[in-house]
């Protein structure tokens, strides 16, 4: 990897230098950085914005972006996207680090004009090198490359300006381009970039790491941010917390921002205080049956429509979700976000529970009933599976028990275990699993929800983990209509492609849509606004929503 100049290394020791004498001052006069006494909960001038993003009773620190267990705030708060795509404004790229973006004529090539004048939080310069060097590191480290993005190389141009070359064109990938976070390539050309934990954050974005301890972690704001005047918020608290001890403290007020399933909102968080304490659940993804389509019996289609028949998304968005999200459309888009994308011929379609058929059809596949009400398949195996869910995951919870009576009636048992998020997840990624609930998120076009687990870029072999795509489906026809629209800058063509790739996701049953997934979000308004909404909807609410989050804190705004 190309390395700083020896003249930028100079500047750093001094700069570290400084650090060490001001923090010494500290240690003696009890002053801060910026010569005033910091906000905070304890007597400050501002109170503390609290930050509920994760069930997680202990942490451990890893503020690095590019690995796969990094906390939340550290994409969005701490490191910043080139230019900001969110959902809630499909295809709208916002300006950031870099201010301009323009493609050559076949797409593979794109030039970034980057912002002058911004600094890491350390002092150093934020310029090419950093940019060059990050999306060369996706060459020279795949697992990087967390989008699967087809680079071939980066170079820098001058200080302000980067070419990045791709081995095919890339239209359709510019919001996962604007969305990646430059690394800085003084810290990280000295370490193992996938394995570095980065306990000691240097960004560009809004925040630095105040302190870290195993039951929270605060952020404070970053003094050199280059649109310092924009940040109201002065300090962020991540609590560590379980299912249990989250749905508490957002009951008792202590909580600002949060995301995650609470059951019964109403009377257990908006009744405490009307005026303040709101929820808004978008849609941004969908809620699924993940069948492995590497393994029998779930790489017959037939078993799959019967799966799909015998289930009633009704109930299971009533009971176990609460009415809170409804049932997903059978192509599987995010409403109403993506319903100028649905072809003609799905406008109308829906699902519907027919218990009779899904029978008719197994029967006809030679899937035997047996006397114990479970059926056998045609080479003499059980249809009995595990289900296996994160047992921190509510909804998830109660959403199995259903399926477990629901699939029942067909004759095929689901026996649901509950497991660590972090084993369900390796189980799901490693493709160890027969059938398990998963989500899938919408991105910022259908081309990204469809891509997420209908591309074979992200093929694997059966024994290794994929990045993404985890049903693992492969299959050439898909992948045409991948190659098409990724080929294409016109919209015609595109959405030509989406209708092909909705025809199958309908058809072929990729995976088996359950529910539209949501953006879980509550807020409290006593000490902070400027919160999304309905009426307001810039970006996605959730505060592990990336890059929405930053646009969030861009927004907030103290009370008081």
């Amino acid at each position: 990897m190309t390395r700083r100049p020896s003249a930028r290394r100079f500047r750093m020791l001094h700069l570290r230098a400084a650090a060490v004498v001001c923090a010494a001052a500290m240690l003696i006069t009890g002053c801060n950085a910026g010569g005033q006494q910091a906000p905070g909960q304890d007597g400050g001038e501002q109170p503390v914005l609290n930050v509920h993003a994760s069930s997680t009773p202990t942490y451990q620190a890893n503020f690095n972006p590019i690995s796969v267990t990094f906390l939340p705030g550290t994409r969005g708060l701490i490191y910043e996207p080139l230019m900001a795509y969110t959902p809630m404004k499909p295809g709208e790229g916002q300006p950031w680090l870099a201010e301009k973006a323009d493609f050559n004529d076949d797409g593979t090539e794109l030039t970034l004009s980057l912002r002058p004048g911004v600094t890491w939080s350390d002092g150093e310069a934020f310029d090419a090198d950093d940019v060059a060097f990050t999306f060369n590191l996706f060459v020279e480290q795949p697992a990087a490359n967390t989008g699967a993005l087809p680079v071939k190389g980066a170079k820098k141009v001058d200080d302000h300006t980067v070419t990045v070359s791709f081995t095919e064109p890339v239209f359709a990938r510019m919001p996962s381009i604007g969305n990646t976070t430059p690394l800085p390539e003084h810290i990280f050309a000295e370490q193992n970039p996938m394995e570095y934990t980065n306990d000691k954050p240097i960004g560009t974005g809004p925040y630095t790491l105040k302190s870290f301890s195993d039951q929270v972690y605060t952020l404070q704001k970053n003094p050199k941010y280059w649109d310092a005047q924009s940040i109201k918020v002065e300090q962020i608290a991540f609590p560590a917390s379980t299912t249990q001890t989250f749905t508490t403290s957002l009951q008792q007020g202590k909580l600002d921002w949060s995301g995650g399933f609470v059951a019964n909102i109403d009377q257990i968080f908006v009744a405490k205080d009307k005026e303040h304490n709101k929820y808004w659940y978008p849609g941004d993804g969908m809620v699924s049956l993940l069948v492995n389509q590497r393994k029998a019996p779930f790489d017959d289609l037939e078993l799959r429509k019967a799966l799909s028949l015998a289930v009633d998304r009704d109930v299971l968005s009533k009971t176990a979700m609460q009415g809170y999200t409804p049932p997903a459309h059978p192509t599987g888009l995010v409403l109403p976000a993506f319903e100028s994308a649905m072809a003609a011929d799905y406008k109308d379609a829906k699902f519907t529970r027919d218990v009779a058929q899904a029978n008719q059809l197994l029967d006809q596949g030679g899937y035997k009933l047996g006397e114990d009400g479970i059926r056998t398949s045609p080479d003499g195996k059980k249809l009995s599976f595990d289900l296996t869910i994160p047992s921190g995951y509510v909804d998830w919870v109660a959403m199995s028990k259903l399926l477990q009576e629901q699939l029942k009636e067909v004759g095929i048992e689901l026996k649901p275990q509950g497991v660590a998020t972090q084993n369900w997840a390796e189980n799901r990624n490693g493709g160890k699993y027969d059938i398990t609930i998963a989500s899938q998120a919408g991105g910022t076009a259908p081309y990204f929800l469809y891509r997420s687990f209908m591309s074979s870029e992200f093929k694997v072999a059966d024994d290794k983990p994929a990045a993404s795509n985890y049903n693992r489906w492969y299959d050439p026809e898909t992948d045409k209509l991948f190659d098409a629209y990724e080929a294409s800058d016109d919209p015609a063509e595109q959405q030509q492609a989406i209708a092909g790739l909705e025809k199958i996701v309908v058809e072929e049953l990729p995976v088996i849509p359950l529910l539209q997934s949501p953006n879980w979000f509550q807020s409290r308004t006593v000490n902070f606004d400027g919160w999304p909404s309905k009426e307001d909807p810039y970006a996605l609410p959730a505060p592990f929503s990336y890059p929405d989050n930053l646009l969030v804190i861009k927004r907030l705004h103290p009370t008081r």
